[in-house]
C-alpha cells in the first residue's frame, strides 16, 4: 500500500510525539496492571489498537505499521517481565486491522462520531478475528461445530469489554489531544477535511 504524499508533510512533531506516548504506554501498562489486585485486573485493555488508529489516521500506513510493531513489541516485553506471559505472535495480525481502518476512514476527519464509530469497528474486528482463531485453534475443547464457535465468541466476551474500553479510551485521547493541540499551537497538523464538489464527488 503507498501513501499519497501531499497528505503527510513530513515534519509533525506534535503528532509523532502524541504516537510515541502511546508507544510508552504500551509498555507501562502490563506494568501497572501486574500490581492490581487479581478481581481489579482490566484484562484486555489496551493502547494498542489506538496506536494503529491514531497513527495510520495521522501520519501514514506504512509508519503506523512500524509504531504499531514497536508497541507490540513493548508491550510483550513488558509483559513477558511483568506477569511471566509469553508474547502471542498472531496478536501483530490482529493490531494490523486497526490500521487499516484508521488509514481507509480517518485520515481526513476529526469527527468524534466517525472517530468513535472507527474505534468500534476496528474492536469488533479484533473481536470475531480473534475468537475465530482461538476457535481454530482449540484454545478449549470448543468442538468443531456451529455451537462450538458460539460458544467460543461467548467466552471472549468479558475480553471484549476490555477491548472496547480501551480502544475508545485511547483513541479519545489521542485523537482528542491531537485536536486541541493543532488547533491551539499546531496549526500546519490540523487535519485538512476532505472537499466535495457540486457534482457529489470528492477533491
Amino acid at each position: 500500500m503507498t501513501d499519497d504524499p501531499t497528505n503527510y508533510p513530513p515534519h509533525k512533531p506534535m503528532t509523532r510525539a502524541l504516537v510515541w506516548a502511546g508507544v510508552v504506554t504500551a509498555a507501562a501498562l502490563p506494568a501497572l496492571i501486574s500490581v492490581l489486585p487479581q478481581e481489579a485486573k482490566p484484562w484486555n485493555v489496551s493502547v494498542i489498537g489506538a496506536v494503529g488508529l491514531f497513527a495510520a489516521a495521522r501520519l501514514s500506513f506504512n509508519r503506523a505499521f512500524l509504531f504499531v510493531a514497536l508497541a507490540i513489541v513493548a508491550k510483550d516485553a513488558a509483559v513477558y517481565f511483568a506477569l511471566g506471559m509469553d508474547p502471542y505472535p498472531l496478536s501483530w495480525v490482529y493490531f494490523l486491522g486497526y490500521v487499516a481502518v484508521g488509514y481507509a476512514f480517518l485520515r481526513r476527519t476529526d469527527s468524534p462520531l466517525a472517530i468513535a464509530g472507527g474505534a468500534l469497528g476496528a474492536s469488533l474486528l479484533f473481536f470475531f478475528a480473534s475468537n475465530f482463531v482461538s476457535w481454530l485453534e482449540q484454545a478449549a475443547p470448543y468442538g468443531y461445530s456451529l455451537a462450538g464457535l458460539a460458544d467460543c465468541y461467548a467466552a471472549g466476551v468479558p475480553f471484549f469489554r476490555g477491548t472496547i474500553i480501551g480502544d475508545l479510551f485511547f483513541s479519545g485521547v489521542l485523537f482528542g489531544a491531537h485536536a486541541a493541540l493543532s488547533r491551539a499551537y499546531f496549526p500546519a497538523e490540523r487535519v485538512v477535511p476532505v472537499a466535495v464538489t457540486s457534482t457529489g464527488g470528492r477533491s
